[in-house]
């Protein structure tokens, strides 16, 4: 099951930026699952379907990049990234709980 991102051109490109800056830190197999992630974005606009590790692919992307411009002192452009990352966490989240398998809760042995 993937969930459908919609993102305006300003989003999209702060994701590409940010997924750019990350992707030069991976190696192996890391880096050949983010790929799948980081193609699908970079040729899907206005929307693009994700799963929950993709969605996490790019979270991390957008804060780590977020977190270099704040310690580069741009801080507006690191808040923007900061919460676009933060707003693609909300859907993940939602996504993985309302997809993600139910566990239910067993009764207690009675003494």
């Amino acid at each position: 099951m993937k969930q459908i991102l919609k993102l305006n051109s300003s989003d999209h490109s702060m994701i590409i930026t940010a997924m750019t800056a990350f992707r030069q830190e991976l190696e192996g197999m890391g880096q050949l699952l983010f790929d799948i992630a980081f193609n699908k974005l970079r040729e899907a606009q206005p929307s693009v379907e994700l799963d929950g590790m993709e969605m996490i692919y790019v979270t991390q992307s957008l804060n780590k990049y977020g977190k270099q411009l704040r310690e580069m002192d741009r801080l507006d452009q690191s808040e923007r990234y900061r919460l676009l990352g933060a707003e693609i966490e909300r859907v993940r989240f939602n996504f993985q709980y309302t997809n993600g398998p139910k566990i239910g809760k067993k009764k207690a042995a009675s003494a």
